[in-house]
């Protein structure tokens, strides 16, 4: 409970005694309360300044630390991985070459006509067509098909188809088609298809 006479103080006070000219006639209450104010707000801003600021600097600083922290984590990680992404680059460079090699150069292509004629006329069979059919351009390679008519027994066929799988440049096979190449039934066919060869666009 707040005292009467304290009560009655406060409702008899007037800010004009607080006049710093007049300190000097203060009472010694007065003088105690105003000491207890400013004291408090010292204690109030001594805070503010002291505490909080500080405080919300090592929020700062933690979270920052945090941050670091994660990023040196996977540096040291991707550090650690270094030497195998470094041999698995090798390896892909290694295969991708390999494969560029297997793309005939343009001055190469017409050797690659004649190696495949001369499968045909190895493995007995007669060429009755072949012909290049305009390149069709890829991103990074260009197509090259090769309209091909042979006739010869099932089996030679057969044998020239599995020599064109082997051969150092890759050469698909498409629409192929069988049929008998006359009504004699020598067991003579007529094979047609579709081979495309490849070549790189890369420049060296």
């Amino acid at each position: 409970m707040i005292p009467a006479h304290w009560l009655v103080s406060l409702r008899n006070f007037d800010l004009r005694e607080l006049a710093p000219g007049n300190m000097g006639a203060w009472s010694p209450a007065r003088k105690t309360t105003v000491a207890l104010v400013w004291l408090g707000l010292v204690l109030v801003s001594g805070h503010a300044l002291l505490l909080q600021l500080p405080s919300s600097r090592l929020q700062q600083l933690h979270e920052t630390q945090t941050t670091l922290k994660a990023e040196f984590e996977s540096r040291v990680a991707q550090v650690a991985n270094l030497d195998a992404y470094g041999m698995q680059v090798h390896r892909l460079e290694a295969g991708f070459s390999a494969l560029l090699k297997q793309l005939p150069a343009q001055a190469q292509v017409p050797e690659l006509l004649d190696e495949i004629s001369r499968l045909g006329l190895s493995n007995g069979l007669l060429v009755e067509h072949i012909q290049w059919l305009p390149e069709v351009l890829q991103t990074f390679y260009a197509e090259l098909p090769l309209q091909m008519t042979l006739v010869g027994g099932y089996h030679e066929l057969g044998l020239f188809v599995s020599a064109m799988a082997s051969l150092p440049r890759i050469v698909t096979l498409h629409d192929l088609s069988l049929a008998p190449s006359n009504g004699t039934g020598d067991g003579q066919l007529r094979m047609t298809l579709l081979a495309k060869a490849y070549r790189t666009t890369i420049k060296d």
